[in-house]
């Protein structure tokens, strides 16, 4: 099953929680004051609508005026004039089937973070290897993402292509339809990696527009797929239990799982910043890693460590990741908190080096994630040499064994517990079977390419 009676009730009421707490502070304000937010609110909305008026305008009397120019504008995405760099590949992708790497949403996003890194560097690997091609879609054709001397920059279609939607294609459904429908004429396979599909188990979790997205991601492109790919067995089992609890599975889908690198490509260049150092060179510090979002369990380790702070102990604590959603209470929480700036720090806009950093000089890194896809801070953890005390989830289970320090789900105090020990003695890093990202890209690329899949949807 997806999780546990008990633990899915927990869960749920966690959110529930938080949901309530965002709303709490709108209930109690004053008429005045609600009225000045809602004014707000609709002068965004009417400046919204103006500037995307304006802007179709423009682009229309643009495209009137000068034909050529934006036909020529058009031709070559701006990525790949600014941000495509010229990688040589040991040999150009050959033979048949061809495997097409999708990039899309990375590329505009420019993000290098989470689902970014694993996109970038099993797409930087399959093309050294020379086993894929690196793509992006772009006004409804696909370009190459690498520049080389013998590769044009448009791809056609080709018989029996694979495409690979390596990336968050649940992002821009629509634009890859037609790609789906090119490759299958042409009697090619559509193949979709999976992550996790958490916004449909905990809607609550996610900004609505996000679940609408995935609701749709899943109907158009995953259940009309050749093969889903998952970065975990979990994330695939994940898949499975909810298409079959929800009547919609789809007999016969190939279904296969991967496991994730860990050696990140200048993951540690460059110098940390005065900020990282002296946190590093300071008390003993426990680090979390991740989007500040409800399903990541935040409150649960500033519970936690306020316990700690409360009897006596003196840890710092460290989290590294960038303001999400529905988390509006705790960031408030934390920036007035007394220890803010003091044992407690927020690096919103931490540079691989000072992940690096922080990583290799951390007592433990806490992960208190009700649900998770895979769990790469655990993976970068281990490649580090950090301890790691996470929730007692399956995922977390499938990637660090034994070798990490458990508590129970959105249990503070079993937190605190396991804080205590690691500050009585530091433990040793998680044992994760090493798993560089070229053999992360061979294992994965191979399963696409020979439809070797672990199993089939019943």
């Amino acid at each position: 099953m997806l999780v546990e009676q008990n633990e899915a009730l927990e869960i749920d009421a966690y959110l529930a929680d938080l949901t309530r707490l965002e709303h709490a502070e709108e209930e109690g304000a004053s008429p005045l004051s609600r009225r000045i937010k809602q004014l707000q609110k609709l002068a965004r909305l009417r400046a919204m609508e103006l500037y995307w008026t304006t802007s179709r305008f423009l682009r229309q009397s643009e495209a009137a005026l000068f034909p050529d120019h934006v036909e020529r504008r058009n031709r070559v995405p701006a990525w790949k004039k600014t941000d495509a760099p010229t990688l040589a590949p040991e040999s150009l992708p050959a033979g048949r089937p061809r495997l097409l790497l999708d990039m899309t949403s990375t590329l505009r996003s420019g993000k290098r973070t989470g689902i970014q890194r694993v996109v970038r560097e099993i797409a930087r690997n399959g093309w050294l290897m020379g086993a894929g091609l690196p793509v992006a879609i772009h006004n409804g054709q696909l370009f190459t993402y690498y520049s080389h001397p013998t590769l044009p920059e448009t791809i056609e279609i080709e018989d029996d292509d694979v495409f690979l939607m390596l990336d968050a294609s649940w992002n821009h459904t629509e634009e890859y339809l037609p790609i789906l429908d090119r490759v299958k004429a042409k009697g090619g396979r559509n193949i979709v990696c999976l992550y996790d599909i958490l916004p449909l188990i905990y809607p609550a979790a996610f900004p609505p527009a996000l679940t609408q997205r995935f609701e749709e991601w899943l109907s158009r492109i995953v259940l009309r797929s050749d093969g889903v790919i998952a970065d975990s067995r979990a994330a695939a089992e994940s898949l499975r239990d909810y298409l079959e609890a929800n009547g919609r599975t789809k007999h016969g889908l190939p279904l296969g799982w991967w496991r994730l690198g860990a050696d990140f490509s200048g993951a540690a260049t460059g110098e940390a910043s005065e900020r990282a150092k002296s946190i590093a060179g300071g008390k003993p510090y426990f680090l979390s890693v991740g989007t500040i979002e409800p399903r990541k369990g935040y409150p649960v380790v500033l519970d936690a460590l306020d316990k700690l702070w409360g009897e006596g102990a003196d840890p710092t604590y460290v989290m590294v990741g960038g303001k999400g959603w529905g988390m509006r209470q705790f960031e408030r929480r934390v920036k007035r908190h007394s220890e803010f700036g003091k044992r407690l720090f927020w690096l919103d806009r931490a540079g691989d080096a000072d992940l690096a950093l922080l990583y290799r000089n951390a007592r433990a890194l806490v992960l208190a994630s009700v649900a998770e896809g895979f769990g790469l801070p655990i993976v970068e953890a281990a490649n580090y040499g950090a301890p790691v005390i996470a929730t007692d989830i399956a995922v977390f289970r499938e990637v660090a064994g034994e070798s990490a320090r458990y508590f129970h789900l959105l249990d503070s105090e079993s937190l605190a517990e396991r804080m205590r020990e690691a500050l009585a003695e530091k433990p040793s890093p998680p044992r994760v079977a090493p798993t560089s990202w070229r053999e992360s890209a061979s294992q994965l690329l191979h399963m696409a390419r020979e439809s070797g899949f672990q199993t089939r949807l019943d």
